[in-house]
């Protein structure tokens, strides 16, 4: 049975909402499976759907987004937004630390204070991480699945933050938003404090094997 109604409420990150009817007393569980487009909808969206009740349980099937007044003004909204965001341009010095942080373990490694595998692991996951937050900027740009703030803090934890530091200066992706910012900084001071420690002991136990030699 089709219905037109008002998506009341829409979580993006879980992909679900609520539909609201003026013909129905109870609102209406959508999941983003039920529409047959890339679109993501936002709350105020109308929306016209196939009425399937299985098992006493009402969901929305077979959606579709329709044009809306409450679309226009959530779109109007966006672009208005974006361009009050502050214009920030490319950092050298920011550049220079995330290369520069890379660079240590090469040279540890040349020194032969630390073995080849930490300069590799750096370096791919600093790679990692600057193609994932390409992808979830390509991700932004098409309105489609996006990845978690989390999982890219992760990333820049484990070792990505160069990457992540790249990224934000060349691709310009997340370089506006103060509170992921202050968590990568923190991600990054606490990485910079412990491979700083690996390298001093590592050096100092070198220095007390060529001593004992």
């Amino acid at each position: 049975m089709s219905q037109i109604g008002v998506i009341e409420s829409w979580d993006d990150a879980k992909g679900f909402g609520f539909i609201r009817c003026n013909n129905l007393k109870q609102q209406v569980f959508i999941h983003i499976s039920a529409f047959n487009t890339k679109l993501r909808p936002v709350a105020g969206d109308s929306v016209e759907f196939d009425l399937v009740n299985k098992r006493g349980k009402v969901h929305a099937e077979n959606a579709r987004l329709l044009k809306s007044s409450a679309t226009q003004k959530i779109a109007q909204g966006k672009k208005t937004k974006a361009s009050n965001k502050i214009k920030t341009s490319s950092n050298p010095l920011i550049l220079l630390i995330a290369v520069s942080f890379i660079g240590v373990f090469a040279l540890a490694y040349s020194l032969a204070i630390l073995p080849l595998w930490p300069f590799v692991y750096i370096s791919i996951i600093s790679l990692m991480t600057l193609l994932t937050f390409a992808w979830d900027k390509r991700a932004a740009r098409n309105n489609s699945w996006r990845i978690s703030e989390a999982r890219l803090h992760l990333l820049s934890l484990l070792g990505g933050w160069p990457g992540a530091l790249l990224a934000q200066q060349w691709l310009r992706h997340k370089s506006a938003k103060g509170r992921f910012k202050v968590i990568l900084w923190l991600a990054i001071i606490s990485n910079i404090t412990i491979c700083a420690g690996l390298v001093y002991f590592a050096e100092q136990q070198q220095l007390i094997n060529i001593n004992l030699a």
